[in-house]
């Protein structure tokens, strides 16, 4: 009876940490509309000029009208938050966190996920070489085209909401937060003048697109197969 009992119990676990992978109640679609998200991101790059458009010229002006000492501090929280040694201990506890969960194919689809954002990110500054704001406030390397930071946020609280809550519920609400989280990232980097407007804007969704994308595809192959061997 005991052997039963054990038996039972282990399928009962095994069969709730295969519905803690299932990132999205249809995975296909996710990744449909990643690839129409990356396909706009290509577009946008293929389009962008070297110079600001209108909208980012106004925006700028506008960040340096409201200018303020408290709203600088703030915008300076964010750029610590989204590199370096910050940014190094948030992915690690998060990592740290699925690892001791035995959430093996989170862990996949999170590593994927944030190896992947700043690569891409990468690829594109070098082959747009857009130029930065002329008034930054800080001292900021590369091309402007996308923002790192904004991919960076939007990649991050997309896919702690896809870890850590369940299709339906309150997801939606998760998702909400996870887009203002995002949005304060990106006006941060605007903020200070290290990025136009459309450069953070392209950046968000870029992380956004490969958070669905690799999640998407790590359930569709992966998840099959866990449950398949359990």
């Amino acid at each position: 009876m005991t052997g039963f009992a054990s038996s039972g119990s282990d399928s009962s676990q095994r069969l709730d940490c295969g519905r803690r992978e299932e990132f999205f109640t249809h995975p296909g679609r996710a990744v449909v509309w990643a690839s129409a998200l990356l396909g706009l991101v290509v577009l946008i790059a293929l389009l962008i000029p070297a110079g600001p458009l209108a909208l980012d010229s106004r925006w700028s002006e506008l960040m340096q009208e409201i200018e303020t000492p408290f709203l600088k501090h703030v915008a300076l929280v964010f750029n610590a938050l989204g590199h370096g040694l910050w940014r190094a201990l948030t992915l690690g506890a998060i990592g740290l966190v699925l690892l001791l969960a035995r959430r093996w194919i989170a862990l996949i689809a999170f590593t994927v996920s944030e190896c992947l954002t700043p690569l891409l990110g990468d690829l594109l500054k070098g082959l747009v070489g857009r130029q930065r704001p002329p008034d930054h406030m800080l001292e900021a390397h590369g091309s402007s085209f996308p923002s790192g930071h904004a991919g960076y946020a939007s990649a991050t609280t997309f896919a702690l909401v896809l870890l850590f809550s369940t299709p339906g519920g309150r997801r939606p609400l998760w998702f909400l937060l996870a887009g203002l989280t995002t949005a304060a990232m990106a006006w941060s980097r605007t903020y200070l003048q290290v990025h136009w407007l459309s450069d953070v804007l392209t950046g968000a969704t870029l992380g956004l697109a490969v958070t669905l994308l690799t999640f998407g595809v790590t359930q569709l192959a992966l998840l099959p197969r866990f449950q398949r061997v359990h």
